[in-house]
């Protein structure tokens, strides 16, 4: 299963959504950024704890001519390990956005098709951080991902943010069907309100937890041990069970559709 996160603009904390999912992710998860703003995955919760010679960016350079088999069989020798979670392995994004123009769109595809194989192959469901849609973001991968979760916050501005983003993932995707949202923190509107108002299912709900937000976006390894008792993280294994659980997959490379 591919599922990917993604938001509009007004901060809605995608990474730290991210990284609270795929901490309680029921089963081996590969987390793969790539935001293409400059990916905060790593210089977050592993700063200074893993090789910043591996990821997205060694991948493409060493996989350009690759055929999509190879460039699967690949991936995992640029993914880092999380020292306290063995079940996940994350494929560090670029560090900047000036290292975007390194991935091309044949890039971009390349990756869209490795990842599209990658679960079965390396036996791993995937979960990718977007960060927020801009122009250059990752557009083959969002239209051959299972389920797009949009991050909202729900105020006027965040929402107003994510329904531009709706707009744009209908024009790009063809439809909302995949799509569906995920409503942080608290606000003047109910979650299903703000559902209603972008035009898709509520997926669920995560809560703003600024403790266990700084472990996970900002390094903060002092709380780290106990992060699994954190209300985000508590609340996050609901909304990961229901993902995987969730009969929107999509059927596996090469059966009937």
């Amino acid at each position: 299963m591919l599922t990917v996160m993604t938001s509009g603009k007004a901060a809605p904390g995608t990474t730290t959504s991210t990284w609270a999912l795929a901490m309680v992710w029921p089963s081996p998860v590969l987390v793969v950024d790539c935001d293409p703003a400059g990916g905060d995955m790593v210089p977050g919760m592993l700063a200074g704890r893993v090789p910043l010679d591996r990821g997205l960016l060694s991948w493409s350079v060493s996989t350009r001519r690759a055929t999509v088999v190879d460039a699967t069989m690949a991936l995992l020798s640029h993914v880092v390990s999380v020292p306290e979670v063995p079940g996940i392995s994350v494929l560090p994004g670029i560090q900047h956005a000036a290292q975007v123009a390194a991935l091309d769109v044949a890039g971009w595809q390349r990756l869209a098709s490795t990842l599209e194989v990658s679960s079965a192959a390396i036996g791993r469901d995937v979960l990718v951080d977007t960060g927020r849609l801009v122009e250059a973001s990752c557009w083959p991968v969002l239209r051959i991902a299972d389920r797009v979760i949009l991050n909202v916050r729900p105020t006027v501005r965040s929402t107003h943010a994510a329904l531009a983003a709706a707009a744009r993932l209908r024009v790009e995707l063809g439809d909302l069907r995949t799509v569906s949202v995920l409503v942080i923190g608290r606000g003047p509107y109910s979650s299903t309100e703000v559902a209603l108002a972008i035009g898709a299912p509520l997926l669920g709900e995560l809560p703003d937890d600024r403790g266990a937000a700084e472990v996970l976006s900002d390094g903060a390894l002092s709380g780290l041990r106990g992060l699994h008792r954190t209300k985000l993280l508590r609340t996050a294994r609901l909304v990961a069970q229901r993902i995987a659980t969730s009969s929107m997959a999509r059927p596996t490379v090469g059966a009937a559709r």
